[in-house]
């Protein structure tokens, strides 16, 4: 077996190959990331290896420039595998060169790694995954720039009306929203007549009881502000235009959360049947999974989210599990991590797994990080029998939701791999 491995960058790439004792079978090549460079790829590849089936190219996964690269290899028949950089790392290391790097030796220990790793060919996403994956990766994305336009507003109404927080249960609700709009700073709320500011109240809350009197209230807060006047144009201009900015961005997480419905509802409704687990967090939880035969297992599931515990052990000396390893897909870890946090309120048995470690003296977040691989086991099982989750089913030990034949799909009940 040849194994060949291809430094990737966003203009160009360079491809390299050893034999299967390590030795570089002939120079690395650079080529661009476009259709010229990738037939000249296929062309070099052809000069180190008589067929496809000889070669298994590996690539770090590092941002989306190798996706392109991958699609024509595998659209040409060879076998490729997608590698952590953590693994690369190790092996540059190995080989003393800590402090070397350069495109072609990236290229060497890349190939390097894939012979010692011995590695299986990656496969891409369904096209419904791989959208889920994009539009989950890109909600989380529009959640993240909400909340810091909303921090940016805070930090100036902290300064020029600090009253208006306690105004409304949520400032940024519809109803302060419909304030800041039109009359963002003390001042101009301060000539508003009461009717009309009022109005504008009630039609944002949708005519609830609860918002009546309120521009009497707010009214007598900018009277009394203590609020900072100077550069007042200036700061009502960027109120007004970050109040703008959070109408849209809501907008387009509107749209994106009813495609995320029913891409997994298309995909794998069957997630939302297990406690804690909600629309965001199982698109997230399915789109960075993708086919659950990829996994022999379920802790080869736990060890992809990053949230396997580490090991220090040497000799007589035993940690007994160090902090989590953070290796595999931050999203999948994130995504996993917050259902835990509210399965543990829903699910008795895994409520009560929680209690036990908070009784042990683990901190909230140790806890719930153990719960979460827990769930792990609990998302593996369903995923891969493809039933509805249910604590009480025959064979599953309710207070560790672990699963007969838990080895996997391609294994039978003894754990030996089906031929």
């Amino acid at each position: 077996m040849i194994y060949a491995g291809v430094d990737v960058a966003k203009a160009d790439h360079v491809i390299g190959a050893v034999d299967e004792r390590g030795s570089e079978l002939c120079k690395p090549m650079g080529f661009k990331n476009g259709a010229a460079g990738f037939e000249r790829c296929e062309a070099w590849l052809e000069g180190v290896a008589e067929e496809p089936g000889d070669v298994l190219v590996g690539m770090e996964a590092t941002g989306h420039y190798w996706m392109a690269l991958y699609a024509f290899l595998v659209s040409r028949g060879y076998a490729v595998a997608v590698i952590d950089p953590v693994q690369v790392r190790a092996v540059r290391r190995l080989r003393g060169l800590d402090r070397v790097k350069n495109d072609r030796i990236d290229a060497g220990l890349i190939a390097e790694t894939l012979r010692i790793g011995q590695y299986d060919p990656t496969r891409l996403a369904t096209d419904e995954v791989q959208s889920l994956r994009t539009l989950t990766r890109y909600q989380q994305s529009l959640k993240s720039e909400l909340a810091e336009v909303k921090t940016q507003c805070t930090c100036l109404l902290d300064s020029y009306f600090p009253e208006f927080s306690g105004a409304f249960s949520d400032m940024f609700g519809a109803a302060g929203r419909a304030v800041l709009s039109k009359s963002p700073l003390p001042s101009q709320v301060a000539r508003r007549r009461v009717d009309s500011l009022q109005r504008d109240i009630s039609e944002a809350a949708r005519g609830s009881r609860r918002v009546d009197g309120k521009a009497a209230e707010l009214k007598a807060l900018a009277r009394a502000s203590v609020g900072i006047r100077l550069g007042e144009g200036a700061a009502a201009m960027q109120v007004q235009s970050l109040v703008r900015q959070m109408d849209f961005l809501d907008g387009e997480c509107g749209k994106v959360e009813r495609r995320v419905r029913e891409l997994l509802e298309l995909v794998e409704p069957l997630v939302l049947t297990i406690p804690g687990v909600s629309y965001t967090t199982g698109a997230q939880i399915v789109a960075e999974i993708g086919d659950i035969g990829r996994f022999r297992n379920a802790p080869a599931l736990v060890s992809y989210a990053g949230l396997s515990s580490s090991v220090n052990q040497s000799g007589k000396f035993d940690s007994g599990g160090g902090p989590i390893t953070k290796h595999g897909s931050p999203y999948l870890r994130r995504a996993l991590w917050l259902a835990a946090n509210r399965a543990r309120q829903y699910d008795p048995s895994l409520g009560a797994f929680y209690e036990r470690k908070r009784a042990e003296g683990k901190c909230h977040r140790v806890a719930v990080t153990a719960v979460a691989r827990k769930l792990c086991h609990i998302v593996f099982a369903v995923m891969r029998d493809g039933v509805p989750y249910d604590p009480a089913r025959p064979g599953r030990d309710p207070s560790k939701h672990s699963v007969s034949g838990s080895q996997g799909a391609g294994s039978d009940r003894s754990g030996n791999e089906k031929s």
